[in-house]
């Protein structure tokens, strides 16, 4: 059963504009029809329609699905390279349980993350809503500013750096290095890499270099690949 982003109240629901859309246009439902609902917080709800209107559907909610979460919550921090790029790893991440998304600027970095930031944001929502709704969870992911490579490391808590010269400690040792943590920061770096200076930086704030596995990733796919192994 497809899920729908809703206004959530105490007893009612509300879907507007694409959502709305959506339900009525797309999926063609009924005044009385059962739906799911959720509010990317976390609140999940199957619920029945009781008024279609243009744009606009509202209904009652029934009862609370079950709602199932991440064993830990994980915090990525990686350095985009492209639009496409980084929209593929907020797709993908997003199906995979990722808390929380922070880009960074290193010393490699092609993309220029900060250009029209504050005009991204709706459609980046837009995109993990959709991977929401593709893979059943009412968690929509945080967006955190963007920070230069520098300042995301003076950000408090656990943290670990996927980094492609590393070939013996794994994510999972780092982990239990931290004391196997209910959050952690995980920073992945551009196309070009880390510099060996922003390695030496990492370690100075107590953030362990970690290998990904015995291949050399694509950015965006060492992004995925932290999320699956973590999550």
């Amino acid at each position: 059963m497809p899920q729908y982003f809703a206004d959530i109240k105490e007893k009612e629901f509300f879907l507007t504009e694409a959502e709305a859309h959506h339900a009525a246009a797309v999926a063609r439902h009924k005044e009385g029809d059962e739906i799911r609902v959720f509010d990317g917080t976390g609140r999940q709800y199957m619920a029945r329609i009781d008024r279609i209107q243009k744009k606009f559907v509202r209904g009652t909610l029934l009862q609370p699905c079950r709602v199932r979460r991440p064993e830990r919550e994980l915090e990525l921090c990686f350095a985009p390279n492209s639009r496409t790029g980084l929209e593929d790893v907020l797709d993908k991440c997003t199906q995979l349980g990722v808390a929380a998304f922070r880009p960074v600027v290193t010393a490699r970095s092609e993309y220029d993350v900060l250009k029209k930031w504050d005009g991204k944001n709706e459609r980046w929502h837009q995109i993990m809503i959709a991977a929401c709704k593709q893979c059943d969870t009412p968690f929509i992911p945080a967006i955190l500013p963007p920070l230069s490579f520098a300042q995301a490391l003076e950000q408090p808590g656990p943290a670990l750096i996927a980094y492609e010269a590393e070939e013996t400690h794994t994510l999972f040792w780092g982990l239990e290095q931290l004391g196997s943590p209910k959050r952690v920061r995980v920073y992945v770096g551009p196309a070009g890499g880390w510099t060996a200076e922003e390695i030496a930086q990492a370690e100075q704030h107590g953030v362990r270099p970690v290998t990904l596995g015995v291949n050399i990733l694509r950015a965006e796919t060492a992004c995925i690949a932290v999320a699956a192994k973590l999550l």
